[in-house]
């Protein structure tokens, strides 16, 4: 039981990660659906790649498929952290428009209105 909790906590927090919200519905759900499609091939390569090496260390024949699922809801949210902390980023001003404000607010400063 314990397990099954644990892999549907995994799943939502996956989802809320890749959560891409818009004006609507529908914006919503093709932003979502455009940010696990970007992850996804991330996700899956280094899931393979984890799977592998477990599959080596524990001297077993395959994971299970829901510790599978876990690993790449895992790595998943990983990515879509990094992605989401890029496109907040890029959203923001750019460094050149900053120092432009900073030197004229310097300059202005400087001047004495007589």
């Amino acid at each position: 039981m314990r397990e099954k909790i644990t892999f549907m906590v995994t799943v939502v927090v996956y989802v809320l990660f890749h959560l891409r919200l818009g004006t609507d519905l529908r914006s919503t759900c093709n932003g979502t659906l455009y940010q696990v499609m970007l992850t996804a091939p991330y996700a899956l390569g280094f899931t393979y790649i984890t799977a592998i090496v477990f599959k080596r260390l524990s001297g077993t024949a395959t994971l299970p498929w829901n510790r599978l699922v876990r690993i790449y809801c895992t790595i998943g949210i990983l990515f879509a952290f990094f992605f989401a902390l890029y496109e907040y980023a890029e959203r923001g001003q750019q460094p050149a428009e900053v120092l432009g404000r900073r030197l004229s607010a310097e300059q202005t400063a400087g001047r004495v209105v007589t």
